[in-house]
Protein backbone atom coordinates (compact mmCIF):
# COMPACT_ATOMS: atom_id res chain seq x y z
CA UNK A 1 0.00 0.00 0.00
CA UNK A 2 2.59 2.31 1.00
CA UNK A 3 4.55 1.34 -2.53
CA UNK A 4 1.03 2.11 -3.97
CA UNK A 5 1.12 5.73 -2.30
CA UNK A 6 4.67 6.40 -3.33
CA UNK A 7 3.81 5.85 -7.37
CA UNK A 8 0.32 8.15 -6.76
CA UNK A 9 2.39 10.99 -5.34
CA UNK A 10 5.15 10.33 -8.03
CA UNK A 11 2.58 10.52 -10.81
CA UNK A 12 0.92 13.99 -9.37
CA UNK A 13 4.22 15.43 -8.94
CA UNK A 14 5.26 14.52 -12.55
CA UNK A 15 1.88 15.81 -13.57
CA UNK A 16 2.23 19.20 -11.75
CA UNK A 17 5.55 19.52 -13.12
CA UNK A 18 4.14 18.76 -17.05
CA UNK A 19 1.83 21.64 -15.99
CA UNK A 20 4.37 24.06 -14.65
CA UNK A 21 6.47 23.43 -17.89
CA UNK A 22 3.56 23.96 -20.31
CA UNK A 23 2.85 27.24 -18.67
CA UNK A 24 6.01 28.48 -18.66
CA UNK A 25 6.43 27.74 -22.46
CA UNK A 26 2.73 29.35 -23.20
CA UNK A 27 3.97 32.57 -21.52
CA UNK A 28 7.26 32.62 -23.91
CA UNK A 29 7.29 34.90 -26.89
CA UNK A 30 8.77 32.71 -29.85
CA UNK A 31 11.63 33.91 -32.07
CA UNK A 32 11.68 32.08 -35.19
CA UNK A 33 15.66 33.11 -36.92
CA UNK A 34 15.44 32.25 -41.19
CA UNK A 35 18.33 32.29 -42.98
CA UNK A 36 21.32 30.51 -44.69
CA UNK A 37 24.66 28.80 -43.24
CA UNK A 38 25.33 32.35 -41.45
CA UNK A 39 21.98 31.72 -39.24
CA UNK A 40 22.68 28.01 -39.36
CA UNK A 41 26.45 28.55 -37.21
CA UNK A 42 28.31 27.25 -41.05
CA UNK A 43 31.98 25.60 -39.82
CA UNK A 44 31.06 26.50 -35.87
CA UNK A 45 32.05 23.56 -33.24
CA UNK A 46 28.54 23.88 -31.68
CA UNK A 47 25.70 25.51 -34.19
CA UNK A 48 22.91 25.32 -31.42
CA UNK A 49 24.99 27.59 -28.97
CA UNK A 50 27.48 29.19 -30.76
CA UNK A 51 25.40 30.39 -33.89
CA UNK A 52 23.42 34.07 -33.68
CA UNK A 53 20.61 32.61 -32.83
CA UNK A 54 21.81 30.33 -30.25
CA UNK A 55 23.59 32.81 -28.24
CA UNK A 56 20.84 35.19 -28.78
CA UNK A 57 18.65 32.78 -26.94
CA UNK A 58 21.76 32.80 -24.06
CA UNK A 59 21.13 36.70 -23.93
CA UNK A 60 17.30 37.11 -23.18
CA UNK A 61 17.60 33.61 -21.20
CA UNK A 62 14.37 30.70 -21.41
CA UNK A 63 12.12 32.77 -18.80
CA UNK A 64 10.35 35.05 -21.47
CA UNK A 65 11.80 33.81 -24.51
CA UNK A 66 12.10 30.90 -26.92
CA UNK A 67 14.48 31.48 -30.12
CA UNK A 68 14.35 28.92 -32.66
CA UNK A 69 17.48 28.47 -35.44
CA UNK A 70 15.79 27.62 -39.19
CA UNK A 71 19.03 28.51 -41.07
CA UNK A 72 19.94 26.12 -43.75
CA UNK A 73 23.29 26.65 -45.65
CA UNK A 74 23.42 27.49 -49.38
CA UNK A 75 19.67 28.45 -49.64
CA UNK A 76 18.97 31.71 -51.43
CA UNK A 77 15.64 33.86 -51.39
CA UNK A 78 15.16 33.68 -54.83
CA UNK A 79 12.52 31.59 -55.82
CA UNK A 80 14.94 30.08 -58.76
CA UNK A 81 17.89 30.44 -57.26
CA UNK A 82 18.43 26.57 -57.75
CA UNK A 83 18.70 26.20 -54.31
CA UNK A 84 15.66 27.52 -52.36
CA UNK A 85 14.90 28.26 -49.33
CA UNK A 86 11.49 28.00 -50.38
CA UNK A 87 11.97 24.13 -51.23
CA UNK A 88 13.71 23.64 -47.96
CA UNK A 89 11.91 21.86 -45.19
CA UNK A 90 13.52 24.23 -42.78
CA UNK A 91 10.80 27.61 -44.00
CA UNK A 92 7.57 25.00 -43.44
CA UNK A 93 9.03 23.99 -39.87
CA UNK A 94 9.45 28.10 -39.59
CA UNK A 95 6.36 28.69 -40.53
CA UNK A 96 4.89 25.97 -38.20
CA UNK A 97 6.33 27.29 -35.24
CA UNK A 98 3.66 30.27 -34.08
CA UNK A 99 6.36 32.84 -34.20
CA UNK A 100 5.47 35.84 -32.20
CA UNK A 101 8.49 37.84 -34.31
CA UNK A 102 10.04 36.66 -37.29
CA UNK A 103 14.00 37.51 -38.32
CA UNK A 104 14.58 36.86 -41.95
CA UNK A 105 18.43 37.36 -42.80
CA UNK A 106 18.70 35.83 -46.53
CA UNK A 107 20.52 37.49 -49.48
CA UNK A 108 24.31 36.40 -49.78
CA UNK A 109 23.67 33.37 -51.59
CA UNK A 110 21.56 35.74 -54.03
CA UNK A 111 24.17 38.11 -54.49
CA UNK A 112 26.73 35.90 -56.34
CA UNK A 113 27.33 37.73 -58.85
CA UNK A 114 26.43 35.24 -61.22
CA UNK A 115 22.61 34.59 -59.65
CA UNK A 116 22.27 38.16 -59.13
CA UNK A 117 23.10 39.06 -62.75
CA UNK A 118 20.60 36.60 -64.27
CA UNK A 119 17.74 37.11 -61.56
CA UNK A 120 18.71 39.46 -58.97
CA UNK A 121 15.05 41.39 -60.98
CA UNK A 122 13.40 39.17 -59.24
CA UNK A 123 14.49 39.37 -55.88
CA UNK A 124 12.37 42.01 -54.39
CA UNK A 125 9.71 40.44 -55.15
CA UNK A 126 10.07 36.94 -53.89
CA UNK A 127 11.66 38.90 -50.53
CA UNK A 128 7.57 40.20 -50.12
CA UNK A 129 6.13 36.95 -51.08
CA UNK A 130 7.90 35.66 -47.94
CA UNK A 131 7.41 37.98 -45.59
CA UNK A 132 3.57 37.53 -46.65
CA UNK A 133 3.97 34.36 -45.90
CA UNK A 134 4.62 35.05 -42.42
CA UNK A 135 2.67 37.90 -41.77
CA UNK A 136 -0.69 35.62 -42.95
CA UNK A 137 -0.16 32.82 -40.10
CA UNK A 138 -3.30 33.37 -37.89
CA UNK A 139 -1.30 34.45 -35.19
CA UNK A 140 0.51 37.41 -36.82
CA UNK A 141 3.92 37.37 -35.81
CA UNK A 142 5.92 40.80 -35.98
CA UNK A 143 9.14 40.44 -38.72
CA UNK A 144 12.15 41.64 -39.06
CA UNK A 145 14.18 41.32 -41.71
CA UNK A 146 18.48 42.38 -42.10
CA UNK A 147 20.41 44.11 -44.32
CA UNK A 148 23.59 41.60 -45.45
CA UNK A 149 27.15 41.58 -43.69
CA UNK A 150 30.07 42.00 -45.59
CA UNK A 151 31.50 39.47 -47.35
CA UNK A 152 33.73 38.86 -49.85
CA UNK A 153 35.06 35.13 -51.07
CA UNK A 154 35.92 35.22 -55.21
CA UNK A 155 35.84 31.14 -55.36
CA UNK A 156 32.15 31.49 -54.25
CA UNK A 157 31.66 34.78 -56.67
CA UNK A 158 30.41 36.11 -53.40
CA UNK A 159 31.41 40.69 -53.40
CA UNK A 160 31.12 42.70 -51.58
CA UNK A 161 30.47 45.50 -53.86
CA UNK A 162 27.44 43.30 -54.65
CA UNK A 163 26.12 43.03 -51.01
CA UNK A 164 26.78 46.64 -50.67
CA UNK A 165 25.35 48.52 -53.25
CA UNK A 166 22.64 46.03 -55.41
CA UNK A 167 20.95 43.33 -52.76
CA UNK A 168 21.06 45.25 -49.52
CA UNK A 169 19.40 48.31 -51.44
CA UNK A 170 16.76 46.27 -52.57
CA UNK A 171 16.19 44.96 -48.65
CA UNK A 172 16.26 48.48 -47.71
CA UNK A 173 13.03 48.89 -49.98
CA UNK A 174 11.50 45.70 -49.11
CA UNK A 175 11.42 47.10 -45.54
CA UNK A 176 10.20 50.36 -46.65
CA UNK A 177 7.15 49.22 -49.06
CA UNK A 178 6.06 46.34 -46.28
CA UNK A 179 6.41 47.93 -43.44
CA UNK A 180 8.18 46.13 -41.78
CA UNK A 181 11.31 46.51 -39.35
CA UNK A 182 14.61 46.88 -40.62
CA UNK A 183 17.99 45.68 -38.55
CA UNK A 184 21.52 47.23 -40.04
CA UNK A 185 23.96 44.25 -39.38
CA UNK A 186 25.91 44.90 -42.72
CA UNK A 187 27.00 48.81 -40.87
CA UNK A 188 27.61 47.08 -37.63
CA UNK A 189 29.84 44.76 -39.39
CA UNK A 190 31.40 46.61 -41.45
CA UNK A 191 34.71 47.38 -39.33
CA UNK A 192 35.70 44.04 -40.11
CA UNK A 193 37.48 42.82 -37.11
CA UNK A 194 39.43 39.75 -38.20
CA UNK A 195 38.25 38.00 -34.89
CA UNK A 196 34.46 38.05 -36.23
CA UNK A 197 35.10 36.02 -39.39
CA UNK A 198 36.43 32.69 -40.12
CA UNK A 199 38.93 32.12 -42.66
CA UNK A 200 36.15 32.40 -45.65
CA UNK A 201 35.36 36.54 -44.66
CA UNK A 202 31.77 35.43 -45.46
CA UNK A 203 30.86 33.35 -42.46
CA UNK A 204 30.68 35.38 -38.98
CA UNK A 205 33.15 33.37 -35.95
CA UNK A 206 31.56 32.73 -32.63
CA UNK A 207 32.59 36.43 -31.99
CA UNK A 208 30.72 37.95 -35.03
CA UNK A 209 27.78 36.21 -34.48
CA UNK A 210 27.73 37.21 -30.56
CA UNK A 211 27.79 40.99 -32.30
CA UNK A 212 25.07 39.57 -34.62
CA UNK A 213 22.75 38.37 -31.71
CA UNK A 214 23.25 41.53 -29.34
CA UNK A 215 22.58 43.74 -32.79
CA UNK A 216 19.08 42.07 -33.29
CA UNK A 217 18.39 41.58 -29.52
CA UNK A 218 19.19 45.54 -28.43
CA UNK A 219 16.80 46.23 -31.12
CA UNK A 220 13.80 43.77 -30.44
CA UNK A 221 13.91 44.74 -27.08
CA UNK A 222 13.12 48.67 -27.51
CA UNK A 223 9.90 50.08 -26.67
CA UNK A 224 7.76 50.59 -30.00
CA UNK A 225 7.31 54.03 -30.47
CA UNK A 226 4.12 55.44 -30.23
CA UNK A 227 2.69 58.41 -32.88
CA UNK A 228 0.96 61.83 -31.36
CA UNK A 229 -2.27 63.32 -33.30
CA UNK A 230 -2.83 66.85 -32.69
CA UNK A 231 -4.47 69.55 -34.83
CA UNK A 232 -5.59 66.87 -37.58
CA UNK A 233 -1.78 65.84 -38.09
CA UNK A 234 -0.36 62.20 -36.92
CA UNK A 235 2.95 63.46 -35.29
CA UNK A 236 6.34 60.48 -35.53
CA UNK A 237 8.90 60.92 -32.89
CA UNK A 238 12.59 62.49 -33.60
CA UNK A 239 13.98 60.46 -35.90
CA UNK A 240 16.72 60.33 -38.99
CA UNK A 241 14.16 59.57 -41.62
CA UNK A 242 10.73 58.54 -41.72
CA UNK A 243 7.82 56.68 -43.81
CA UNK A 244 4.11 57.08 -42.74
CA UNK A 245 1.74 54.57 -43.93
CA UNK A 246 -1.83 54.50 -43.82
CA UNK A 247 -4.05 50.80 -43.78
CA UNK A 248 -0.58 49.12 -44.37
CA UNK A 249 0.06 51.33 -47.68
CA UNK A 250 3.36 53.62 -47.90
CA UNK A 251 2.27 56.94 -48.25
CA UNK A 252 3.89 58.98 -51.35
CA UNK A 253 6.51 61.32 -50.65
CA UNK A 254 4.55 64.29 -52.59
CA UNK A 255 1.64 63.75 -49.61
CA UNK A 256 4.36 64.28 -46.34
CA UNK A 257 4.59 60.15 -46.46
CA UNK A 258 8.76 60.62 -45.73
CA UNK A 259 8.06 63.88 -43.21
CA UNK A 260 7.64 64.03 -39.02
CA UNK A 261 3.99 65.33 -39.45
CA UNK A 262 1.32 64.11 -41.98
CA UNK A 263 -1.91 65.90 -42.10
CA UNK A 264 -4.63 63.34 -41.94
CA UNK A 265 -6.46 63.15 -44.79
CA UNK A 266 -9.22 60.34 -44.57
CA UNK A 267 -9.61 57.04 -41.81
CA UNK A 268 -7.45 54.10 -41.28
CA UNK A 269 -4.58 52.99 -39.50
CA UNK A 270 -1.62 54.99 -39.32
CA UNK A 271 1.66 53.93 -38.55
CA UNK A 272 5.28 55.28 -39.24
CA UNK A 273 8.84 53.47 -39.76
CA UNK A 274 11.46 55.59 -38.11
CA UNK A 275 14.91 55.63 -39.38
CA UNK A 276 17.12 55.85 -35.58
CA UNK A 277 20.29 57.39 -37.17
CA UNK A 278 22.02 58.59 -39.59
CA UNK A 279 24.60 56.31 -39.24
CA UNK A 280 22.55 53.43 -39.36
CA UNK A 281 20.01 52.06 -41.66
CA UNK A 282 18.07 50.42 -38.57
CA UNK A 283 13.88 51.34 -39.02
CA UNK A 284 11.69 50.50 -35.90
CA UNK A 285 7.97 50.61 -36.98
CA UNK A 286 5.60 52.21 -34.74
CA UNK A 287 2.41 51.38 -33.26
CA UNK A 288 -0.63 52.04 -34.93
CA UNK A 289 -3.21 54.60 -34.33
CA UNK A 290 -6.58 53.80 -35.71
CA UNK A 291 -7.86 57.66 -36.72
CA UNK A 292 -11.76 57.59 -37.21
CA UNK A 293 -15.07 59.72 -39.08
CA UNK A 294 -15.26 62.72 -40.94
CA UNK A 295 -14.00 64.61 -38.00
CA UNK A 296 -10.53 62.54 -37.99
CA UNK A 297 -11.24 61.85 -33.97
CA UNK A 298 -8.35 58.90 -33.15
CA UNK A 299 -9.99 55.99 -31.41
CA UNK A 300 -7.50 53.72 -31.21
CA UNK A 301 -3.63 53.70 -29.78
CA UNK A 302 -2.32 49.92 -30.18
CA UNK A 303 0.81 49.97 -26.92
CA UNK A 304 2.70 47.13 -26.00
CA UNK A 305 0.01 47.06 -22.96
CA UNK A 306 -2.61 45.38 -24.96
CA UNK A 307 -1.65 42.80 -27.95
CA UNK A 308 -4.75 41.02 -30.00
CA UNK A 309 -4.45 38.74 -32.82
CA UNK A 310 -5.46 37.69 -35.33
CA UNK A 311 -6.47 40.73 -36.84
CA UNK A 312 -8.95 40.58 -38.87
CA UNK A 313 -10.26 37.32 -36.99
CA UNK A 314 -12.56 34.91 -38.56
CA UNK A 315 -14.76 34.61 -34.84
CA UNK A 316 -12.30 34.93 -31.83
CA UNK A 317 -9.96 37.38 -30.48
CA UNK A 318 -6.53 36.28 -28.40
CA UNK A 319 -5.81 39.28 -26.15
CA UNK A 320 -2.61 39.74 -23.99
CA UNK A 321 -2.73 42.43 -21.36
CA UNK A 322 -0.28 43.91 -19.46
CA UNK A 323 -2.40 45.69 -16.42
CA UNK A 324 -5.19 43.18 -15.59
CA UNK A 325 -7.38 42.97 -12.65
CA UNK A 326 -10.54 40.90 -11.04
CA UNK A 327 -12.68 44.22 -12.60
CA UNK A 328 -11.31 44.48 -16.40
CA UNK A 329 -13.90 44.81 -18.79
CA UNK A 330 -14.59 44.80 -22.79
CA UNK A 331 -16.91 45.83 -25.15
CA UNK A 332 -16.86 46.16 -28.62
CA UNK A 333 -18.53 49.38 -30.49
CA UNK A 334 -20.07 48.98 -34.02
CA UNK A 335 -18.82 52.13 -36.17
CA UNK A 336 -21.91 53.27 -35.46
CA UNK A 337 -20.88 53.74 -32.00
CA UNK A 338 -23.58 51.37 -30.77
CA UNK A 339 -22.27 48.56 -27.75
CA UNK A 340 -22.75 45.51 -29.89
CA UNK A 341 -20.86 43.10 -26.87
CA UNK A 342 -19.75 43.39 -23.58
CA UNK A 343 -18.24 41.46 -20.56
CA UNK A 344 -15.43 40.58 -18.62
CA UNK A 345 -12.42 39.02 -19.16
CA UNK A 346 -10.65 36.43 -16.48
CA UNK A 347 -6.91 36.51 -17.14
CA UNK A 348 -4.31 38.90 -18.49
CA UNK A 349 -4.79 36.75 -22.06
CA UNK A 350 -7.61 34.69 -22.79
CA UNK A 351 -10.17 34.58 -25.79
CA UNK A 352 -12.74 36.45 -26.86
CA UNK A 353 -15.44 34.73 -29.23
CA UNK A 354 -17.43 37.13 -31.61
CA UNK A 355 -19.34 34.67 -33.93
CA UNK A 356 -22.34 36.33 -33.42
CA UNK A 357 -21.29 39.30 -34.70
CA UNK A 358 -21.13 40.50 -38.84
CA UNK A 359 -18.66 40.56 -41.01
CA UNK A 360 -17.48 44.48 -40.84
CA UNK A 361 -14.84 46.61 -38.90
CA UNK A 362 -15.46 47.19 -34.79
CA UNK A 363 -13.99 48.68 -31.61
CA UNK A 364 -12.44 46.73 -29.35
CA UNK A 365 -12.35 48.61 -25.76
CA UNK A 366 -10.63 47.07 -22.79
CA UNK A 367 -10.41 49.18 -20.07
CA UNK A 368 -9.07 52.38 -21.79
CA UNK A 369 -7.44 50.61 -24.67
CA UNK A 370 -9.34 51.05 -27.70
CA UNK A 371 -8.01 48.86 -30.81
CA UNK A 372 -9.89 48.54 -34.25
CA UNK A 373 -10.75 44.46 -35.02
CA UNK A 374 -12.04 43.61 -38.35
CA UNK A 375 -14.41 40.65 -38.33
CA UNK A 376 -14.15 38.23 -41.69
Amino acid sequence: MKKSNNIHFIFIGTLILQVLISLNASAQKKISCVGNSITYGYALSNPSSQSYPGQMQEMLGTTDWKVENFGSSGRTLLKAGGYSYWDDQRYKDALASSPDLVIIKLGTNDSKRWLWDWKGHEFKNDYQAMIESFQNLSNVPEIWIGLLIPGENSDWDIFNAYINEKVNPKIEEVALEMGVGLIDLYTVLNEKKAEWYLDDNVHPSVAGAGVIATTIKDVLLMTKPDIDFDNNKVIAPDGAGYQWYIDGIPVLPEDSGDKKEMEVVKSGAYKVSLRLSVDNHTRIVSNEMYISGTNHVAINKVSNDLKIYPNPTPGFIRFQLADFDDDTSFMIVDMAGKIVQNGKISGSQGEIRIDSLSAGAYTLQIKNKRIKIIKQ
